[in-house]
């Protein structure tokens, strides 16, 4: 049994309204139920009627759960279109009955209303603290934008408890009337209304690109005005609405408003200083100008939710370090933890509400190479966690720092499952329409890598006389110590002396003194199992020599090819030790290439040691409803981008043969096959020579056209320990690497566009 350091967070489900276009009823009720839910301000609202754009919102607001507002045959048919989002429980609604009337489903505001009444009302002389619930003419012209704005709850009969009455039994709530004369309060922005409730306590995950509060301009009773300003403020950009028909109105809250946001302590950069005017279409019209200095116009069409404008932060609470006990005992390893504190009452009344555990593995361990306790963010494996990494099918969901597992916030501890590597990369090949399966090669490989202890043992290889030395006997043939280590040290003919400047430094195992020597690499291989020592010797009846295990020898043994028993007492004098190639070593096919697939891993490990790396090798693919030819891969590996994209780097791995024109078409297919809104495809060809310049020229076809995505790694850049250590002699490039695109980029300058040392600026 070992322990494992996680990162868990509880955080509110974000659920996507979907709506039907133009109707403002579902917009109500989806916001009046919002207000109810801890996170609800949080929760975007989906217009159904452009399919493509409603996919757009539900892929950048991530949301968990689909709910059509309203009884609605496109509303039902487009949360059906995404199976990978299943209601997480029995209950298919937010207030259900049960035997002391309505209870909520998911986290609601019993919560932080109970947590702001011990700390700043209970016991308290002068409470600091009040809450306001503004109400008005349901006939207001302005009514959905002071929804909007403020909050609102559904009625009792509905929700099952009087959300209003709690406020003001709770909280000193004071119900402000606001009349279709007057204007509506200046200093309504920062008091405590439903909608302000909804945050508390919450932070974000990330920031939303474009959070620099502002005003929305727009009119009170456009469908599509009233969405965006809900969606920008679930994307936790902080906005009031001004609609210039009523400015008698609303201009008191606007002039506050603007009036304490230029109050705001400097901001770096100083354009951050500014204020955001947002409206729906940039054909708008209107005076910018009575909105004072230092504006920023910003438009609300739908590219803005492309995902590289706006990215919706998911909202949660504080994050605590847990330790988890990981056990090896059966075939699957299994984590087991203590849930920490939580920020919300786990009383029994609220067994029904349910709230999502993200959890993130600070490391990736396990007993071997073959389980990982990560989950790259692919929401299309929802069902794949949930069945193997969790136990019910319904409650996992992707995240881009973990998985959250939607449970009953009474829930005190979790246990999770291993996920095997090899199913969870061809579960992803899968989302690709890719078939994928071990091929012979790979399961050499991943054997190998196994035998030397993982890809970090595999360091050896670095060495290129350890390469030599593998290549040079056939497995019949045995060697002894000495020219061993020669071969190892790649010694001068004529002096005698070791070449092994270039591994001095290199680190395979803890030793005592200073510097690698050849010899230290020799013991590593025997000790790894890579070589097997023994005994030659002369059968005194047909005179031909045959070698023996240590294991194997005995003062009487038989000839391995005439069978002649006889004593071997008279040869053990004076004699060295004999080696032969062991096990996968001992086979007469270059272990099928896994040599240079190990390498590549090793370097590929050490470049992105921030992130976690999760491989397999070898594996044959087949076309699904990709674009494919069925081919192998040597590699595959898996791992994260700083912005949560999941990345796939695919490999053809080679010792001295040639990178062929159907390798790297091959590689450009899958490339291609992979939906580039949801990865970043790298592709890697390696070899232990150099590449020639036909091969250069093959492999710059796979690239694309305005993105470094081809990866070259020769002897040059997989012996050193840092990868361009050498490289950076010769060409002007940046040495450091610590991701994909970092080796994309230095592959471009080196081999596709190179610069040597000494080239003039102005001939790059």
């Amino acid at each position: 049994m070992s322990t494992l350091s996680l990162r868990v967070k509880y955080r509110p489900l974000r659920i996507g309204w979907c709506v039907r276009e133009g109707n403002l009823d579902d917009i109500r009720r989806a916001l009046r139920i919002s207000h109810t839910l801890w996170g609800g301000r949080y929760n975007p609202l989906i217009p159904v009627g452009d399919a493509t754009f409603a996919k757009q919102l539900v892929e950048v607001f991530r949301v968990d759960v689909l709910y059509p507002s309203s009884e609605d045959r496109d509303l039902d048919g487009f949360v059906r279109s995404f199976p990978h989002l299943p209601w997480p429980h029995l209950h298919r609604d937010f207030f259900v009955a049960g035997s002391r009337g309505k209870r909520a489903t998911f986290l609601d505001i019993q919560h932080p209303v109970r947590h702001l009444y011990e700390e700043y009302v209970k016991k308290v002389a002068s409470p600091t603290v009040s809450a306001v619930l503004f109400e008005w003419d349901p006939n207001d012209p302005l009514a959905d934008v002071l929804l909007a704005n403020f909050g609102s709850y559904p009625s009792p009969d509905e929700s099952g408890l009087d959300y209003g009455k709690l406020l003001e039994r709770h909280l000193s709530g004071q119900k402000i009337a606001l009349t279709t004369r007057d204007p509506v309060k200046e200093d309504a922005y920062k008091l405590l209304t439903p909608s302000r409730l909804t945050e508390y306590l919450l932070l974000r995950d990330r920031s939303p690109g474009w959070d620099i509060p502002g005003v929305y301009v727009g009119s009170a009773s456009n469908f599509s005005d009233i969405v965006n300003l809900w969606n920008l403020r679930a994307a936790d950009i902080d906005l009031i609405f001004y609609d210039l028909a009523y400015a008698e109105r609303l201009r008191p809250l606007r002039d506050a408003y603007l009036a304490a946001l230029r109050k705001r302590p400097p901001i770096r950069p100083t354009w951050r200083d500014g204020i955001s005017i947002w409206s729906k279409s940039r054909h708008d019209d209107f005076d910018v100008s009575q909105f004072g200095p230092h504006v920023l116009r910003h438009h609300a069409e739908p590219s803005i939710w492309n995902g590289l404008n706006i990215t919706p932060p998911l909202m949660h609470f504080t994050g605590k370090s847990v330790l988890g006990s990981v056990t090896d005992d059966d075939s699957t390893p299994t984590l087991s933890f203590q849930l920490p504190d939580k920020p919300f009452l786990d009383e029994v009344q609220f067994h029904l509400q349910h709230v999502v555990v993200s959890i993130d593995p600070l490391l990736d361990i396990s007993k071997n190479e073959q389980w990982t306790w990560k989950t790259p963010y692919v929401p299309e494996l929802n069902e794949y966690y949930g069945r193997e990494y969790h136990f019910v099918w319904s409650e996992a969901r992707a995240e881009l720092d973990g998985l959250g597992i939607i449970t009953e916030l009474t829930r005190d501890h979790l246990t999770l499952r291993g996920l095997s590597r090899q199913s969870l990369i061809q579960k992803i090949f899968e989302v690709a329409g890719i078939k994928a399966e071990p091929s012979q090669p790979g399961l050499v490989a991943r054997r190998l890598i196994q035998q030397m202890g993982g890809v970090q043992g595999c360091r050896v290889f670095k060495i290129a006389g350890v390469r030599r030395l593998i290549g040079k006997y056939s497995p019949s043939q045995s060697f002894v110590r000495s020219a061993a280590i020669q071969i190892i040290g790649e010694n001068d003919p004529q002096t005698g002396k070791p070449n092994f400047e270039a591994y001095e430094s290199l680190c395979i195992e803890p030793r005592s003194d200073g510097r690698l020597r050849p010899e230290d690499a020799f013991t590593y291989l025997v000790k790894r199992g890579v070589f097997r020592v023994g005994l030659k010797f002369a059968c005194p009846n047909c005179n031909l020599d045959f070698w023996l295990s240590l294991d194997d020898v005995a003062t009487q043994v038989a000839c391995e090819y005439c069978g002649n028993d006889f004593n071997v007492t008279p040869q053990l004098r004076d004699r060295d030790w004999a080696y032969r190639r062991s096990g996968l070593f001992g086979r007469d096919d270059h272990q099928q290439g896994a040599i240079p697939v190990a390498l590549t891993l090793q370097q590929l490990d050490t470049t992105l040691s921030m992130r976690s790396m999760i491989y397999v090798t070898g594996l044959e693919l087949k076309p699904g409803t990709a674009a494919i030819d069925s081919c192998e891969m040597d590699l595959t590996v898996i791992t994260q981008g700083f912005d949560g994209r999941v990345q796939v780097t695919i490999g053809e791995c080679k010792a001295g043969g040639e990178i062929s024109e159907r390798d790297v078409e091959n590689l450009r297919k899958v490339a291609d096959a992979f939906p580039r809104n949801r990865f970043d495809v790298f592709i890697i060809l390696s070899k232990t020579t150099p590449f020639t310049p036909d091969e250069v020229a093959r492999c710059r076809l796979a690239q694309e056209p305005y993105r470094d995505r081809v990866i070259l790694l020769s002897g040059r850049e997989l012996e050193p320990y840092f990868v361009y250590e050498l490289a950076e002699k010769e060409f002007e490039i940046d040495r450091s690497a610590i991701a994909l695109e970092d080796l994309a980029k230095t592959t471009h300058n080196i081999y596709f566009e190179p610069r040597p040392k000494g080239t003039s600026s102005l001939h790059r």
